[in-house]
């Protein structure tokens, strides 16, 4: 049951909904029919169908007469180049929920968004796809625009320091000169007055000296001794002798004056370069702590989404540790593993997909027998596709070892024969011939094999092979097998011949007349049918099989016949019981 909507230009649109059928019904309505742009409200969660996707975005379809458009940007949270990629995660007619963003009822536009922030669901694009995110790219820019502003504020400050330090430095050319010349240097620097006093006790004995010493602070009691030691020199003087100039440092004099008080200064300028040094450190410090809470709140969400991910049922592998963790869960499964390779040969890494089904080998346990040949038939087709002769040779010798070895004979043959290496499939046919003479399903394997490349007198032969080296009690099962291949594949007349010969040696073999019955009645015409039937009914037989056997003629009749050809059926039955009940009573 469908309900019309319209019906213009010869296009008929229908409906579906359960509140179009049964209108009278009182169940809930999980999506609320659209009928105009009116009922669409800002911040509403609607659910609607992808229509197309263009240039400027993927426009969404909320109802037959109302369609939303969705931007790029509020589709997925990564930065996509290709808008290929949206076709396949995208495709046309796909369910989705999105929430509404605007609504211009003048213009009749529709702005929606897909993002998971504005509908609590998972991103339409994979994380594993390692697409850039926006937000990724915003606060980049902002991290830069941050350093920028520190850079600023660093050079205006050295700016600053190395002002104030050549002010500082000019004040300190004037050095120490004789205490008589000049007032005391503790009346303009008293920060160096301590410092000062002390080298005062150096000089009192020179008092006539019109010298001139030059001192710095050291920070080694070292230093300190050795000027000592220095200065005890030179008050010992011979007579007559001139006073000598004292200076604790080298004399070059090919520096101006300003180098001469880069000691006095080193401590100042340290402790400055510190400070600023440590400004930055303490706002970065500042900054992290303002930025924890969103960071947090960005990883939980982050976390959920994943969780909220792994946790679905219908969700596809789609990395290698998706793969890994599946395989995990179940190791013993062939059907995972089988996927794993499938997934590394759709990225054409084969040595992976190799080494895949290797671990599998080794993981799979060893009672699972029929697991384990799944894959090592696996690793045979991915040899026989992208290896070598070689290479498939060895596995195949590793797999006979392993397994049974018809089983993976017969599997090669198989996978020779689909890959259309004929030539080396009837080779291997021939050494199964060989060794497994005594199995019926190796001649019957290769006589589908010969008719299906058009070998019929091939096959004829085959069966005389077969008949002479099977045992006798397998003969009649050979020879109906053989009829049925000749019967898909071959010829049908000698398929019948094959199937009379077979029934006038063994006239009591009612399995032999169901198949031929079967098969007539697929490949042959109603005529023959009904003679294949008359002969059977015929037949003297034990009564519950002459009963199936009328069964069965009674319900072809019904089927493909006439009511006459139903009453003669119904007589014959008829008949057949009274002549047993008359042959009793004697």
């Amino acid at each position: 049951r469908c309900y019309i909507l319209s019906n213009e230009n010869g296009k008929i649109q229908l409906s579906l909904r359960q509140s179009r059928l049964n209108p009278k019904s009182n169940s809930k309505v999980e999506d609320v029919e659209i009928t105009c742009i009116n009922e669409v409200k800002k911040d509403q969660l609607v659910r609607g169908y992808v229509k197309s996707i263009t240039p400027s975005g993927v426009f969404f379809g909320l109802s037959t007469s109302v369609l939303g458009r969705i931007l790029f940007q509020n589709v997925s949270p990564y930065f996509v180049q290709k808008h290929s990629l949206y076709e396949k995660y995208l495709p046309e007619g796909k369910l989705l929920t999105a929430k509404v963003l605007g609504v211009n009822g003048k213009g009749k536009h529709v702005e929606l968004s897909l993002l998971p922030e504005d509908t609590g669901l998972p991103s339409i694009l994979p994380e594993s796809l390692g697409l850039p995110r926006y937000d990724a790219e915003e606060e980049k820019k902002e991290a830069d625009d941050e350093e920028k502003r520190e850079n600023l504020k660093m050079k205006t400050k050295r700016k600053r320091g190395n002002s104030e330090r050549e002010q500082v430095g000019m004040s300190l050319i004037a050095f120490k000169i004789h205490p008589g010349c000049f007032p005391p240097p503790s009346t303009h620097f008293p920060l160096l007055q301590e410092v000062k006093r002390k080298k005062r006790k150096i000089c009192s004995a020179d008092e006539n000296d019109s010298g001139i010493e030059v001192y710095y602070r050291e920070e080694d009691d070292d230093d300190e001794q050795e000027e000592d030691a220095a200065n005890k020199k030179s008050k010992i003087r011979k007579p007559g002798e001139a006073p000598r100039l004292q200076v604790s440092t080298a004399f070059t004099w090919d520096e101006d004056m300003d180098a001469m008080n880069i000691p006095v200064l080193n401590q100042k300028e340290e402790s400055s370069e510190n400070e600023e040094e440590e400004d930055p450190q303490s706002k970065l410090k500042k900054q992290t702590k303002k930025e924890k809470e969103l960071e947090k709140q960005k990883k939980e969400k982050e976390l959920c989404r994943l969780e909220a991910a792994l946790m679905d049922p219908n969700r596809q592998p789609q990395s290698a540790d998706d793969f890994d963790r599946l395989v995990l869960s179940s190791p013993n499964s062939s059907i995972l593993w089988l996927q794993y390779m499938a997934f590394h040969l759709q990225a054409t890494e084969i040595e992976k997909a190799r080494a895949v089904a290797e671990r599998a080998l080794k993981t799979i346990c060893f009672r699972e027998e029929q697991e384990k040949l799944n894959v090592w038939v696996a690793l045979l087709n991915l040899e026989n596709m992208y290896g070598t002769e070689e290479t498939l040779m060895k596995v195949f010798e590793r797999a006979v070892q392993y397994n049974e070895p018809l089983k993976v004979f017969q599997h090669l043959c198989d996978i020779y024969a689909n890959s259309e290496k004929y030539k080396q499939a009837e080779e291997l046919y021939h050494t199964m011939l060989k060794r497994f003479r005594q199995e019926k399903s190796v001649w019957l394997k290769y006589a589908s094999f010969l008719l299906k490349q058009g070998q019929i007198d091939a096959t004829h032969r085959l069966l005389e092979r077969a008949l002479k080296a099977l045992p006798t009690k397998e003969h009649v099962d050979v020879i109906s097998r053989f009829a049925q291949l000749e019967f898909r594949f071959g010829d049908s007349g000698h398929a019948k011949a094959l199937f009379e010969s077979t029934l006038s040696s063994y006239p009591k073999r009612t399995d032999i007349w169901s198949i031929y019955m079967d098969i007539m009645i697929k490949h042959g015409s109603q005529k023959e049918v009904r003679d294949v039937f008359e002969r059977v009914i015929h037949l003297s037989l034990a009564p519950k099989k002459m009963k199936f056997f009328f069964k069965r003629y009674l319900d072809y009749e019904k089927k493909f016949g006439t009511t006459e050809s139903v009453l003669a059926v119904k007589r014959a039955a008829l008949e057949y019981v009274e002549t047993k009940s008359s042959l009793a009573e004697t």
